[in-house]
């Protein structure tokens, strides 16, 4: 008896898991009990139909046709955000489509990794996209694009993978940053991934049970979603209200199981090990990934270049100005501020400070448009190496400085001579501009910057004066960044000792008059504020107080006069109350250096730049000369 109830309960059992991990039957578009067809499709080769969105240029006469994949939980409606004037203007056509099972795009019983390819071939050749296009694939639609370079190359113009997910399970990862890289993600995703990997006939039961918490990305788990990522949601759900049910409307088993089992199952072939599908530069394939991305890792799309060189990996937040492309091969972001480039007088370079940005090209935005249109004055201002959305430079030092400024301004058409002015830890791009291309300079300005005491001009009493003068925690932050550069990055992260006071903007640092500005710099800087470490503090600050406190390769107080003949001026500002550079050591470089006009500003502080009457002043005197005021 007892025999028999177990087996029923069993039978029981078994009934209940079966019903449990087996997904309902799809609701098909078009069929009668399915939703409706809304938009055109496109009949594959087996036999299924594909939904397609169109934007940008006209097909037949576009210049570049991208074929657009979409991401996990998503429709052909998420295709890019780019303006349709941006596109007509460019010849850019772009085709987004439903992958198959999600929106109105036909379920795909076999569906893989490789199948993905050949559904976007299949499409090309039905809309007569030609012999080549371009691929695009956000986030799971990476795979798509992964597919793609594996199996029709040869049909491919060039490939862009935006924050594409990526297989942990992918041979070539090194075992331990794949361990290393699984184990940073939320503890559910974790099991969530072993499921659909391990075990993809409970993926459907493991995204739809309550029992234990699911995956995060089916969840719209707010874990997941950085502050940038935050910021971005509320435009995101307002243009999304309209289409995002559509997604899974056929049944989330036709739609994220396959998508998710697919993704994370077994690839028949490692992407790591694809050849270059452009050996003759015809085209090209880009990696886009956020650094603070929290739904995939950025160290395991940091190897994958390292594997593939000729993929170009792009890292950090988008980019929202202008840049140019250095001889380097690197791109700089700037911002310009005064009359028109082509008709100025007067072409100033403006370089920022310490955690600052292209935007905090305060000379600019203090003095008003009425003066610089008075005086025919055009500010270009960028963001210095790795500040900002300008490429990091992992070369960079004090000589690398000057070139980047000559190549803005070749890039510019500046023309042969211009004007150079830096605040703060700007002052050591102006310095190397003096070295380096003095020839190039119609005159420069150096704004309470920052300098170095191991620069061997100074006097040992004098140096040891403005060492000591210092707070004691920046004495050993300065002895760190010179003599033991590599704890650097530690030094400005770790919280046993009481760390540099600039970074943290200790109160201490500011003098009466600096204090008094705070609340303006403060309500100025707040749009831009966390542009200037946002592509990470190691290649902003941290690469910033290695270059600027190392050993240099040459002594500015050994420096030449560039302007022996008086066409041009070299000018120093300081306050005479300046809490972050002692004022003594700047007076002796004026002493050394007799062809620096020398202005001593009584009362003021470091923060001096902020002030609109002195920005005028600046500039006044630079374009027009004026005696050492001390």
């Amino acid at each position: 008896m007892v025999g028999k109830i177990v087996l029923v309960l069993l039978v029981g059992l078994m009934g209940i898991t079966y019903k449990t991990i087996t997904p309902p039957p799809p609701k098909i578009c078009g069929s009668p009990s399915g939703p409706p067809v809304t938009g055109p499709r496109v009949r594959l080769k087996d036999d299924r139909l594909l939904a397609y969105f169109e934007k940008g240029d006209a097909r037949a006469k576009a210049t570049y046709k991208i074929v657009m994949a979409h991401g996990f939980h998503c429709s052909r409606y998420d295709s890019l955000l780019a303006s349709q004037e941006f596109l007509e203007e460019h010849g850019v056509y772009i085709l987004s489509y439903d992958r198959a099972g999600y929106g109105e795009s036909d379920p795909n019983p076999k569906r893989s990794v490789k199948s993905e390819a050949f559904d976007v071939e299949n499409l090309a050749d039905a809309l007569q996209l030609g012999p080549k296009f371009y691929v695009m694939g956000f986030s799971m639609g990476g795979h798509t694009v992964w597919s793609c370079l594996k199996y029709i190359p040869h049909r491919l113009a060039g490939a862009a993978l935006i924050a594409p997910v990526v297989n942990y399970w992918w041979p070539s990862f090194p075992p331990s940053l794949s361990q290393e890289a699984f184990k940073w993600q939320l503890v559910q995703d974790q099991w969530a991934v072993r499921v659909f990997h391990y075990a993809p006939r409970l993926t459907y039961w493991w995204i739809t049970q309550k029992w234990f918490p699911g995956s995060s990305v089916s969840a719209s788990d707010n874990k997941i979603f950085n502050p940038w990522d935050t910021k971005l949601i509320p435009n995101i759900t307002e243009f999304r209200k309209h289409f995002e049910h559509q997604a899974r409307q056929q049944g989330i088993y036709e739609s994220l199981v396959r998508d998710a089992n697919v993704g994370f199952g077994s690839w028949d072939y490692d992407p790591m090990e694809l050849h270059n599908p452009f050996p003759n530069g015809e085209g090209s394939v880009h990696l886009w990934h956020g650094d603070d991305d929290l739904i995939v890792p950025v160290m395991l799309q940091r190897y994958i270049p390292t594997k593939l060189p000729w993929i170009k990996y792009h890292e950090g937040p988008p980019i929202t100005g202008p840049r140019i492309k250095l001889n380097d091969g690197r791109f700089l972001a700037y911002f310009e501020k005064g009359v028109p480039r082509e008709k100025a007088h007067y072409k100033v370079v403006m370089v920022h400070g310490f955690d600052g940005s292209r935007c905090d090209s305060v000379l600019a935005s203090q003095v008003l448009p009425e003066f610089l249109e008075e005086h025919g004055v055009y500010i270009v201002s960028y963001d210095r190496a790795g500040y900002g959305e300008s490429d990091p430079n992992p070369k960079r030092s004090v000589k690398s400085e000057a070139f980047d400024v000559e190549n803005l301004a070749d890039a510019l058409q500046l023309g042969p001579k211009f004007y150079v002015m830096g605040f703060s830890m700007g002052g050591y791009t102006v310095w190397s501009c003096l070295k380096y291309i003095p020839h190039r300079l119609a005159g420069a300005a150096l704004i309470a910057p920052v300098i170095n005491y191991w620069w061997p001009g100074f006097p040992s009493n004098l140096l040891k004066e403005g060492y000591n003068w210092q707070l004691v925690q920046d004495q050993w932050a300065l002895r760190i960044f010179h003599y033991l550069p590599c704890l650097t990055y530690w030094w400005n992260t770790q919280t046993w000792f009481p760390g540099c006071s600039v970074p943290l903007a200790d109160p201490r640092i500011f003098n009466p008059w600096d204090t008094q500005m705070l609340p303006n710099i403060s309500t100025m800087r707040k749009p831009y504020m966390g542009q200037a470490r946002q592509q990470g503090i190691y290649n902003s600050i941290v690469r910033d107080l290695v270059v600027g406190f190392g050993t240099w390769d040459f002594d500015p107080m050994d420096l030449e006069n560039p302007f022996s003949d008086g066409n041009g001026s070299v000018h120093l500002w300081h306050g005479d109350d300046d809490r972050i550079v002692p004022h003594m050591l700047q007076r002796y470089i004026a002493t050394k250096l007799p062809w620096v006009h020398y202005h001593g500003l009584q009362g003021v502080g470091h923060m001096l730049i902020y002030s609109d009457y002195m920005s005028e002043m600046i500039i006044r005197a630079l374009l027009h000369g004026a005696n050492n005021s001390n």
